[in-house]
C-alpha cells in the first residue's frame, strides 16, 4: 500500500470518511517524530492518536490508531493521517527527511531563531512546551494559570468544550487543587488565596465555553471559595488595619469579574468570607465603605435585577449590627425599607428584643408591600403567626393556621387542631372542610384530613366526583364500603375504555384491571373482564388486551 494508491487499497466508505476528517481539518499536530515515521491526533467523536510508518517513496509499512475499529485495512483515521502526509509531502519535497541532521548542523542563536518561528507559526508548538517547563518547580500564579489554560486549550473544539471532555479541561485546575491541599491555611494562607481565587476566575470564564451540565466546573469553583473561606478563617496571628486593607484590595477585582460575569454567587462568597475577619477587629466602617464601593460599581450597575444589591445590603446591616449602633441600625432600615431582605432582618432583630407589636407591624407593612408575591407574604404572616404565639394572642393564631391550612400547609393542620378547644372542633373542622373542597391548591391535604378525621363519607363523594382517585383512596374505603369502592373503581375503568381510540390506551385501561384486582381479589376482576367482553365485543383491540391480562 502506498500514500499515492490509497483510494484504490482502501475500502471506498472509508476512503471517503478519511477524506471527510482531512478536508475538515480533523488531523492535528502532524509530526515526523522519527525518520519515516508521523504521530498526528485526529478528533472525531474522541480525540485519536495516529501513528504511521511510510518510506521514502511513499511506501506505507505499518499503522496504528487507538480508535475500536478492527480489520486489515486502513481505518479512517489513518487514511485523513495518510492524506496529511501526502500533502505535506508533496508542499515541503524531501527536505523533510533531513530535518534533524539539519537541526543538528545548527547553532544555538540559529535554534532560537527556528524554534521563535515555529512557536509563533505553531501554537500548539507554543502550549507543549510551556507544558514542559511547568513540570517542574515550585507553584505560583503564572504557573498556576498556565497549567490551567493549557488543559482547557487541548479540550477545546470549535471554540467550546463538550461535556465528554470537561475531565480533561479540569486536569490543570486539578492539579492545583491539589497542590493547595498540601498548604497549610495557617501558614500559607495568603498563597492559598492567590491561587484559589485564581482558579475561581479561570473557571468561571471556562463556564463560558463549556456544557458544564455536570457540575464539575462549578464544583471547583464552589471548593475553592471553600478554601478562602477556611484561609481567612484560619489566619495566623493578630489581624491589622494593614492587613484588611492588602485582603480587600486583593479581592475586590475578583468580586467585581464575578459580579460581570453573573454565572455564579463567587462574589457574594467573596464577601462573606472576609467578612469573618469584623469578629477580629473594628473593622466595621471599612467592610461597610467596602461594601458600599462594590454596589456602586459599574459591573453591579449592569445587573438587571436588584437581588444582588439586595444581598449585599444585607451584608452592610449586618456589619452595623456588629457595631451594636440601634441608630444606624435603625436609619439603614428607613433608608432601605423597599428591600425584603431588610425587612426580614428587621422583623427578626425586633423579635429577638422581645419587640412583638414592631413585628406585627412590620408584617403587616410587607404584606401591602410584597402583595404580587405570593411566597413572600406567606413568609410575612408566618412571622406574624410567631409573634403572636409569642405574645399568647390565641385568636389571631388561628385565624392565620387556618388560612395556611387553606393554603395547603399540613403543619399548620395540627396547630389550628390544637389551638380550638375539643368541643369547637368539630364545627371548625366542618367550615375549614367545606372551604378546602372547592380550593384546588389544598386538594391534597384536604384529602390527608378527611383520612386522619375518618370523614370516610366525604372520601367516598370525594371519589365519586373524581373517578381516578380510587386508585389511591381505596385502602381507606375498603373495609366500610366493598360494595361501593367496586361500583366506583368500575365506572373508572369504563370511562377509560370509553374515552380510547387506540390500543395504547386500551392497554392502559386493562392495566387498570390489574390495580382493581389487588384491591378487589382476583373473583371480582375476573367477572369485570367478562363483563367487558360483553359490552364492548366489536373492539377487536380492546378484546385482544383483554385476552393478555393475567389474573390470579
Amino acid at each position: 500500500m502506498n500514500l499515492n494508491n490509497l483510494k484504490k487499497t482502501v475500502p471506498a466508505k472509508l476512503y471517503k470518511r478519511g477524506v471527510d476528517y482531512f478536508e475538515q481539518g480533523s488531523v492535528e499536530q502532524l509530526a515526523e517524530v522519527a525518520t519515516n515515521r508521523w504521530n498526528a491526533i485526529v478528533s472525531g467523536t474522541e480525540d485519536y492518536e495516529v501513528s504511521i510508518n511510510v518510506r521514502k517513496d511513499g511506501t506505507i509499512v505499518g499503522s496504528y490508531c487507538t480508535c475500536p475499529f478492527e480489520s486489515d485495512s486502513l481505518c479512517k483515521h489513518e487514511v485523513a493521517v495518510c492524506l496529511a502526509i501526502r500533502q505535506y509531502k508533496n508542499v515541503n519535497g524531501s527536505s523533510a527527511v533531513d530535518v534533524m541532521a539539519q537541526l543538528k548542523t545548527l547553532k544555538k542563536a540559529e535554534l532560537l531563531t527556528v524554534l521563535e518561528e515555529l512557536m509563533e507559526k505553531q501554537p500548539a508548538v507554543h502550549h507543549y512546551l510551556k507544558e514542559k517547563f511547568l513540570e517542574t518547580g515550585e507553584m505560583d500564579e503564572e504557573k498556576a494559570r498556565q497549567l490551567i489554560r493549557i488543559a482547557a486549550y487541548h479540550a477545546v473544539r470549535n471554540e467550546f468544550i463538550e461535556w465528554n471532555r470537561i475531565d480533561q479541561a479540569l486536569e490543570g485546575v486539578e492539579e492545583v487543587l491539589e497542590f493547595l491541599e498540601g498548604l497549610d491555611s495557617r501558614q500559607d494562607g495568603e498563597k492559598i488565596i492567590r491561587l484559589s481565587l485564581l482558579v475561581i476566575r479561570e473557571c468561571t470564564s471556562m463556564l463560558h465555553i463549556a456544557d458544564d451540565s455536570s457540575g464539575e466546573i462549578s464544583s471547583a469553583i464552589y471548593e475553592s471559595l471553600e478554601k478562602v473561606y477556611v484561609a481567612l478563617a484560619e489566619w495566623p496571628g493578630e489581624v491589622d488595619e494593614a492587613t484588611v486593607d492588602r485582603m480587600l484590595e486583593l479581592l475586590y477585582p475578583h468580586i467585581l469579574f464575578a459580579l460581570e460575569q453573573d454565572t455564579t454567587d463567587a462574589a457574594s462568597g467573596l464577601l462573606e468570607a472576609v467578612l469573618q475577619w469584623s469578629e477580629k477587629g473594628d473593622f466595621a466602617s471599612k467592610f461597610y465603605a467596602f461594601i458600599d464601593k462594590v454596589i456602586h460599581s459599574r459591573e453591579m450597575r449592569n445587573k438587571a435585577f436588584g437581588y444582588t444589591e439586595e444581598r449585599f445590603r444585607g451584608y452592610q446591616l449586618w456589619v452595623l449590627q456588629q457595631q451594636g449602633d440601634k441608630e444606624a441600625v435603625d436609619a439603614f432600615c428607613a433608608k432601605f425599607h423597599a428591600y425584603p431582605a431588610i425587612r426580614r432582618a428587621q422583623m427578626w432583630l425586633a423579635f429577638a428584643a422581645g419587640e412583638f407589636e414592631k413585628v406585627l407591624q412590620l408584617g403587616d407593612e410587607s404584606e401591602k408591600l410584597d402583595v404580587k408575591l405570593p411566597g413572600l407574604v406567606l413568609e410575612w404572616k408566618k412571622i406574624r403567626f410567631k409573634a403572636y404565639e409569642k405574645m399568647g394572642n390565641t385568636a389571631a393564631m388561628i385565624d392565620l393556621a387556618f388560612e395556611f391550612v387553606l393554603s395547603g400547609e399540613e403543619e399548620y393542620y395540627f396547630k389550628l387542631k390544637s389551638l380550638v378547644g375539643a368541643g369547637q372542633w368539630p364545627e371548625k373542622l366542618s367550615i375549614l372542610l367545606d372551604e378546602m373542597k372547592r380550593s384546588p391548591r389544598s386538594r391534597s391535604l384536604y384529602l390527608g384530613i378527611l383520612i386522619e378525621e375518618q370523614k370516610l363519607d366525604e372520601l367516598l363523594d370525594h371519589c365519586r366526583r373524581d373517578l381516578s382517585a380510587i386508585e389511591q383512596l381505596y385502602p381507606h374505603l375498603l373495609a366500610d364500603y366493598p360494595h361501593e369502592v367496586n361500583e366506583i373503581y368500575t365506572a373508572y375503568i369504563y370511562r377509560l375504555i370509553d374515552q380510547a381510540s387506540n390500543r395504547k390506551a386500551y392497554w392502559t385501561a386493562c392495566q387498570k384491571i390489574k390495580s382493581f384486582q389487588i384491591a378487589l381479589g382476583a373473583q371480582a376482576a375476573a367477572g369485570l373482564v367478562e363483563e367487558i367482553k360483553f359490552m364492548y365485543p366489536k373492539r377487536p383491540a380492546l378484546l385482544d388486551e383483554l385476552g393478555k391480562v393475567k389474573l390470579k
